[in-house]
C-alpha cells in the first residue's frame, strides 16, 4: 500500500486502460482522485468509492481547465482520434499549465520520436508540446498491447495462417492492465525530475513464435505467412479496415520487422514490485477464446 498527500487525476477514465488505472490507484490507497470523462454517468461505480468524477473533453479546452482544477498530478491518456489527436492533447497539457500541476504524465508509444508508425508524430508532437510546457513530467512509452494478440490469433486459427509483415523481427508485447499498473505506479511515485520511461513485456515474440505456440497450445496447425506491407494492408482494406487504420496496423509490423518494438527490459518490474503477465499466461488463460 502506498499513497500521496496531492490530488492526481485521470483523463479518460472511462476507457479500458483509465479504469483499471482507477482501479490501481484505489488499491495502493490513494484517496485523492480526480477522473475525467465524457461520460460521467460511466464511471458511478467509482463515484461511490470516493473518486471524484467531472466531465471534460479534449477538444473542449473550458471543460478541461474547469475538470483540472486542484489536480497536482495529471495523467493523460491519449485518446483514440488517431489522425486528429495532437490539438486536443495540447488542449490538456495547457488546461495542466493554467491549473497549476505540478507534473504531468503521458501515455505515449514506444521509440515516438523514431518508430516508423503512421501516428507516430501525434505522440511525438504531444511529447514536444509536453516538454516545452515547463512542467515536471513523465512519459511513458507503451509498447504494443499484448491484448490485441487475442482477435488477430483467433483469425490465424480459423485459417490456419497468421498473416503479417513483421519477418524475423520481434515486439515486446505488454499487456494492457501491467500498462495500467505502471501510469499508476508513476502518477504516486516520489521521484523526481523528468522521465521518459520505455514500457515493455518480459520477452519479445516474433510472428514464428506465436504460430508455433498457438498450435501447440490449441492443437491447430498455424503457419506464418509474411506479406510486403502494402500487401497486408490491401488484405486488412478488403477484410473492411479503414485504410487509415490498415495502413497503421501495416507500419506496426514494418516497426516489428525494423527492429524498434524488440526491447525488454525490467524497468515496469521494477515499478509496480511484480513479475508481469507474459504472452504464454495471456495466450492460456484465453484459450477457449481463441477457439471459439
Amino acid at each position: 500500500m502506498s499513497s500521496i498527500s496531492e490530488t492526481v487525476l485521470v483523463t479518460g477514465a472511462s476507457g479500458h486502460l483509465g479504469k483499471i488505472v482507477l482501479e490501481e490507484l484505489l488499491k495502493r490507497g490513494q484517496k485523492k482522485i480526480i477522473a475525467t470523462t465524457r461520460k460521467p454517468e460511466s464511471l458511478e461505480d467509482f463515484a461511490k468509492r470516493g473518486v471524484i468524477v467531472r466531465k471534460a473533453s479534449f477538444d473542449d479546452p473550458a471543460s478541461l481547465t474547469s475538470a483540472f482544477q486542484g489536480a497536482d498530478r495529471i495523467l493523460i491518456i491519449s485518446t483514440d482520434d488517431i489522425g486528429n489527436r495532437l490539438e486536443g492533447h495540447s488542449n490538456a497539457v495547457d488546461a495542466a499549465v493554467k491549473v497549476g500541476a505540478k507534473r504531468v504524465l503521458y501515455t505515449s508509444l514506444t521509440k515516438a520520436n523514431e518508430v516508423p508508425v503512421t501516428f507516430a508524430f501525434e505522440h511525438e508532437g504531444t511529447e514536444e508540446k509536453i516538454k516545452q510546457s515547463g512542467l515536471a513530467y513523465t512519459i511513458l512509452r507503451n509498447n504494443l498491447y499484448s491484448d490485441y494478440l487475442i482477435p488477430k490469433l483467433q483469425h490465424s486459427i480459423a485459417s490456419g495462417s497468421l498473416y503479417g509483415s513483421g519477418g524475423e523481427g520481434s515486439c515486446a508485447y505488454i499487456s494492457r492492465t501491467d500498462c495500467a499498473k505502471a501510469a499508476a505506479a508513476a502518477l504516486l511515485s516520489s521521484g523526481s525530475g523528468n522521465q521518459i520511461l520505455e514500457i515493455s513485456g518480459p520477452k519479445a515474440w516474433t510472428y514464428p513464435e506465436l504460430a508455433k505456440f498457438i498450435s501447440e497450445l490449441t492443437g491447430v496447425s498455424v503457419s506464418y505467412v509474411d506479406l510486403p506491407a502494402e500487401e497486408l494492408s490491401k488484405a486488412l482494406v478488403g477484410a473492411g479496415v479503414p485504410k487509415p487504420m490498415a495502413d497503421a496496423l501495416a507500419s506496426f509490423d514494418v516497426s516489428i520487422r525494423e527492429g524498434y518494438l524488440k526491447d525488454v527490459n525490467t524497468l515496469v518490474k521494477d515499478l509496480i514490485g511484480e513479475s508481469l503477465q507474459d504472452v504464454t499466461d495471456l495466450l492460456k488463460e484465453n484459450r477457449s477464446v481463441l477457439t471459439s
